[in-house]
C-alpha cells in the first residue's frame, strides 16, 4: 500500500507551519492575562508530535493498521463526495451498511470498514471533513486531526489551572506530556476524538454547574461530548457518570454550613444522585446496545476471554477468571487497577513500544508510592474531602482503571485504551502531594 504521495510532504509543511504561526499569536495574545498559557504551544507541538510520529510508526514499522485503515475509508468517502454528493451526504448523516456499498466503485474505493459496527465507522466520519481539508495527505489529516483534539486536552489542563493556580506546571505534565497519551491519543483513532470529549466535558460540566457561565454553550458542549462518546465508546460514560454526580452533590452540601444538616442529608443526597444516575444510564439501554446496563458486565467477561486467547499469544496476560457478577469483579478491582495504570511491567515488555509503556508505569509507581508513603492515609483523605474535583479526578480514573483492567486481556489493547485514566490519575497524585 502507497502511504504517501508529494501532497504529504510539500502540504503538511505549509499546514504545520500555519498552524504553529496561528498557536504562537494565540499564546502571546493571552499570556499576559493568562499565566498557563505559557505550555500553550508546548503541549500542541507535542501532541502534533504524537500523532505524526504514531502514523509513522504504524506505516513503515508495523505497515498498516487501524490509523491507516480510518484514513483509507476518509479517502473513499472524500472520493465519494466528488461522484456523488447526495451518497456521500447519505453515509455521513447515517453511517455505513452493505446496502451503502452502491455508492462506491474501484474509482472511490471500498471502504476497509464497511462490515464492521457503527462505532468503528463513525470515527471514519469524523475523520473525513479532515482528510478533504488535507488533501488527501496522511500526514496533514492526522497534523489536523491532532490539532482539534488538543481543544479538548486544553480545556482540561484550563480546568484543573483555575482550581490549581499554583500547580500549573504538574498539571501540564499530567495532561500534556504524559508519552503515552500524547503517542496513543493523538492520531487518526477512537482513543484521540473520546480523550478529546472527556476534556471537553469535564471543562463545561464544571463551568455550568459549578461556575454557572455560559450555560447555553457548555450545555451544547456536554451535548456533542456526550454524543461522540456514546457513538464511539459508550462504556465511558459508566466512568465519567458516578464522579460527574458526586461532584455535584459535594459542590451543593459545601454551601450548607450547618453541619448537623450536612451530615444528615449528605447520605441521602448522594444516594438519590447515584440511583439517578442509575435510571439515566438504564433508560440508555438502545443507545448503549451492547454496553447497556443488563449487558456490561457479561461484554467485560467476553471481552476479557477473547482478548486472552491463544491468537494474541505472549502479548496477553491474565488477572483470573470472573463471573459477570458485581462481587465477582470487586473481587479483581484490586488486581484491574493495578495492570491498567502500572503494566505491563519491564520484564514484561516484549518490544520497543511495550518497554517505552514499561518504563512509564514504572515510574508512575514509583511516584504514587512516593506520594502515598510521604502524605499516609489521613492526609490523602483530608485533601479529597477539601476539593471537589479532586474527588471527581480520582473516582473517574480508578473506575477507568478498573473498568479497562477487567475487560482487558492483551497488552497491545490496555496501553492504548487506558489513557483516559492517566492525565486524571496523575493530575491527582500531584493535588495530594
Amino acid at each position: 500500500m502507497q502511504f504517501y504521495s508529494i501532497v504529504d510532504f510539500i502540504y503538511a509543511p505549509i499546514l504545520l507551519f500555519l498552524i504553529v504561526l496561528l498557536a504562537r499569536v494565540r499564546k502571546y495574545r493571552l499570556l499576559e492575562t493568562r499565566p498557563e498559557y505559557k505550555y500553550f504551544t508546548k503541549g500542541l507541538y507535542v501532541k502534533i508530535f504524537g500523532g505524526v510520529f504514531f502514523v509513522i510508526i504504524y506505516t513503515l514499522y508495523y505497515g498498516g493498521g487501524d490509523t491507516v485503515n480510518y484514513f483509507h475509508d476518509s479517502v473513499c468517502m472524500m472520493r465519494l463526495l466528488f461522484k456523488d454528493a447526495s451518497g456521500f451526504y447519505d453515509v455521513m448523516t447515517s453511517g455505513m451498511d452493505f446496502s451503502k456499498l452502491h455508492y462506491f466503485n474501484d474509482q472511490t474505493g471500498y471502504p476497509i470498514y464497511a462490515k464492521d459496527d457503527q462505532p468503528t465507522f463513525f470515527v471514519v466520519r469524523v475523520a473525513t471533513p479532515f482528510t478533504i481539508l488535507g488533501g488527501g495527505s496522511i500526514l496533514a489529516t492526522t497534523i489536523m486531526f491532532a490539532t482539534a483534539s488538543y481543544a479538548g486536552l486544553w480545556k482540561l489542563y484550563r480546568l484543573f489551572v483555575m482550581e490549581f493556580p499554583d500547580l500549573n506546571k504538574q498539571m501540564a505534565i499530567a495532561i500534556l506530556f504524559i508519552p503515552s497519551v500524547f503517542f496513543w491519543g493523538s492520531g487518526i483513532m477512537k482513543d484521540t476524538i473520546t480523550l478529546s470529549c472527556i476534556g471537553f466535558y469535564s471543562y463545561s460540566f464544571y463551568m455550568m454547574f459549578i461556575k454557572k457561565r455560559k450555560v447555553l454553550s457548555n450545555f451544547i458542549s456536554i451535548f456533542i461530548s456526550v454524543y461522540l462518546i456514546l457513538s464511539i465508546k459508550p462504556y465511558i460514560i459508566f466512568a465519567l457518570l458516578p464522579g460527574s454526580f458526586i461532584w455535584l452533590v459535594n459542590n451543593y452540601l459545601s454551601k450548607i454550613n450547618n453541619k448537623v444538616i450536612k451530615t444528615l442529608i449528605g447520605p441521602f443526597m448522594l444516594v438519590i444522585a447515584l440511583s439517578g444516575g442509575y435510571l439515566m444510564l438504564a433508560s440508555m439501554k438502545n443507545v448503549l446496545g451492547l454496553y447497556s446496563v443488563d449487558k456490561v458486565l457479561e461484554r467485560a467477561v467476553i471481552t476479557n476471554q477473547d482478548l486472552k486467547a491463544d491468537y494474541y499469544g505472549w502479548n496477553s496476560f491474565d488477572i483470573g477468571d470472573f463471573d459477570p457478577t458485581i462481587q465477582s469483579m470487586l473481587a479483581k478491582a484490586p488486581a484491574a487497577i493495578n495492570v491498567s495504570l502500572f503494566r505491563p511491567y519491564l520484564w514484561e515488555a516484549n518490544n520497543p513500544v511495550m518497554f517505552l509503556s514499561g518504563l512509564e508505569g514504572f515510574f508512575l509507581m514509583l511516584m504514587t508510592l512516593r506520594i502515598l508513603i510521604r502524605v499516609r492515609f489521613i492526609g490523602a483523605v483530608t485533601t479529597l474531602n477539601n476539593n471537589h474535583l479532586l474527588v471527581f479526578a480520582i473516582i473517574f480514573s480508578l473506575f477507568f482503571a478498573f473498568s479497562v483492567g477487567i475487560s482487558t486481556s492483551n497488552f497491545g489493547s490496555l496501553v492504548r485504551y487506558r489513557i483516559p485514566a492517566l492525565p486524571f490519575f496523575i493530575e491527582s497524585m500531584f493535588i495530594i502531594d
